[in-house]
């Protein structure tokens, strides 16, 4: 892949501009959220957030809480479930994935999608943690992150776990902390001569910078929790 970038403005459909609308509303009235780190997020060009992942509303959270629009993978089930949850995913500008295996197709629209100056969200975790704690990281976003070169910057959730647990069917109230921090720095990793072995260091720093964040949001909710009693 070519580092040249080809920087196009990301312009989302209507229908993107509407459900981030709406779920932003819902966050702020039904859960409240706090959000902090916004300016460690670069206002253009490619970037790749990466978070945890422990609730189905993680994917419009991360969408909601930054400014730019945000492009996905998503699991290929959801395309191949109906056909209306199949365009909902692509105006909500998602992309399969096929679990468990190297999908050469989704590689290729991350990639295409980078090299355009959009950002990507990725759950290096693979699927959604029923415990709520952070897995292991899977390595395709450090493979990713190293040919792109795309700025990493890691976020960590806390709150929607209880908002909406795995295989819930309810929704609950629940205060919401989102937090983002400063891009990875991967640079001596770009030309490494063992690929392997670079590519198991990027994900080891992008694991240990998620779960600090993971960490500090689950203290900050815990303080507000506190302090609302």
């Amino acid at each position: 892949m070519s580092t040249s970038i080809t920087i196009a403005v990301f312009e989302p459909n209507p229908v993107y501009l509407l459900i981030r609308g709406g779920f932003r509303i819902f966050f702020r009235l039904f859960g409240s959220w706090r959000i902090t780190g916004h300016e460690n997020i670069p206002e253009s060009g490619p970037v790749i957030i990466i978070s945890n992942h422990v609730s189905y509303l993680d994917p419009p959270l991360m969408g909601s809480a930054v400014k730019r629009p945000v492009a996905y993978m998503a699991k290929r089930e959801l395309f191949t479930q109906s056909r209306a949850l199949a365009w909902v995913c692509r105006k909500l500008e998602a992309y399969p994935v096929r679990q468990g295996m190297a999908d050469r197709e989704a590689l290729r629209q991350t990639y295409d999608r980078l090299n355009k100056g959009w950002m990507v969200g990725i759950f290096p975790e693979g699927h959604r943690s029923d415990s709520g704690d952070l897995q292991e990281f899977q390595p395709g976003m450090a493979v990713i992150a190293l040919k792109s070169r795309a700025p990493v910057v890691p976020c960590g959730f806390c709150g929607t776990h209880e908002m909406l647990p795995p295989h819930a069917k309810i929704i609950h109230r629940s205060h919401i902390e989102v937090q983002f921090g400063p891009p990875l720095d991967l640079s001596d990793l770009y030309d490494a001569e063992d690929r392997k072995a670079a590519v198991v260091e990027a994900t080891t720093r992008a694991h240990a910078a998620v779960s600090a964040l993971v960490a500090s949001s689950v203290s900050a909710r815990e303080s507000t929790r506190r302090k609302s009693l």
